[in-house]
């Protein structure tokens, strides 16, 4: 089979047929990423509007970079303005239940960890590719475009969540566990099950737990991309220091 990068009528109809599901899956997808963002908030001991503005931008911030990128109008949270009244409510829970935003029962405080936080990110990043990666494909973009559609649907809101935090973006950091290359493998995992005429219920099912399975793998084992070439050479001194030199 050679690798076609133009959608055929068979691919096009099966992902029509999976259209009813989108709007699930991005209801899934915000409702976890906006929980990632909260927990996130939480660790920085933010109020109410720190914990929304931070639980907004990681619900739908890499889905309207979508939007934008697929010149689809209106984004999809401004179609649908259930969804950040529900990020509201879910926020106003978070911050204001006593036994969610300050817990004494020991089993909730094991709950409320950082493993309970990459889990729950995990599980945003995959929801959010594979919507990306879906919605790129309805439109008739080339495979790799479609790809890096779905990456940057599942990454961008972790990015600007990060900046708000006030810290170095995930996917940026050397030596950290694989993050957007877990949503280009799970997005590939996706398109290439398409091509073999895979169900794209079952190319999605099975993508999603690629996505979740090598993320928590690679948290758990470590696992990072090659140093690069220039961080294992010594550090050249910078312009302000060779001055203070001379």
């Amino acid at each position: 089979m050679t690798l076609d990068f133009a959608l055929d009528a068979t691919i096009v109809k099966q992902l029509q047929r999976l259209a009813f599901l989108q709007y699930f899956l991005e209801v899934a997808a915000v409702m976890v990423s906006a929980f990632s963002g909260m927990l996130a908030a939480r660790q920085k001991r933010m109020d109410f509007v720190g914990t929304y503005t931070v639980a907004f931008v990681a619900a739908f911030g890499g889905g309207t970079l979508r939007d934008l990128l697929l010149n689809r109008r209106p984004l999809f949270w401004v179609q649908y303005q259930q969804y950040p009244i529900i990020v509201f409510g879910l926020s106003l829970l978070f911050v204001y239940i006593p036994w969610i935003s300050n817990p004494t029962h020991p089993l909730i405080k094991r709950l409320l960890t950082k493993r309970l936080f990459d889990f729950v990110d995990a599980l945003g990043l995959a929801l959010f590719s594979l919507s990306g990666v879906s919605y790129a494909l309805g439109d008739q973009m080339p495979y790799f475009v479609a790809s890096m559609l779905g990456v940057i649907t599942g990454v961008f809101g972790g990015v600007l969540r990060d900046v708000l935090l006030a810290e170095i973006p995930m996917i940026f950091r050397t030596k950290t566990a694989l993050y957007a290359t877990c949503s280009f493998v799970g997005c590939w995992v996706f398109l290439i099950s398409l091509l073999f005429n895979v169900s794209p219920a079952v190319a999605f099912y099975v993508a999603f737990t690629t996505i979740v399975l090598l993320r928590m793998l690679s948290l758990h084992y470590g696992m990072t991309l090659p140093t690069p070439q220039y961080l294992k050479q010594p550090a050249l001194p910078s312009a302000s220091a060779a001055k203070i030199n001379r």
